[in-house]
């Protein structure tokens, strides 16, 4: 059989014995399962930003998470701004978004009378770009 440098070069050359052929599938084999791969661990890491959904508990032993309004927003910990729906919640931007029943939070929260029993010292911001 006689191959030309033009079929060598466009790989066009038959496979002449079994071991290049399974050598070729495996590879083949091998570069999907990598594909397929990638694709699950971008699926599994690339999730969108957990929404911050807060309820206000009565009782101090029901809260997550005790927190003080303070007057200076120099003085908090973490200042927040409450957004008007569910959708507009961040939680790495620290939009809070209240909910009516305390299933549908991630935290619950008790405010507290004196900055020494919180947990976090909080400031409400009037605008959503002040909070980062």
């Amino acid at each position: 059989m006689i191959v030309s440098i033009y079929q060598v070069m466009n790989g066009w050359t038959r496979m002449k014995t079994k071991q290049q052929y399974e050598t070729a599938a495996r590879s083949c084999f091998i570069g999907w399962i990598g594909i397929i791969a990638c694709i699950l661990l971008q699926l599994v890491t690339c999730q969108t930003a957990p929404a911050q959904t807060m309820y206000e508990v009565q009782y101090e032993s029901q809260a997550d998470i005790k927190l003080y309004e303070v007057d200076y927003p120099s003085q908090a910990d973490i200042k927040y701004y409450e957004v008007e729906y569910r959708s507009q919640a961040n939680e790495q931007r620290n939009h809070w978004y209240w909910t009516e029943y305390s299933s549908q939070a991630k935290y619950k929260v008790y405010w507290v009378r004196y900055k020494a029993q919180a947990d976090k010292l909080v400031y409400r911001v009037r605008y959503p770009s002040q909070t980062q």
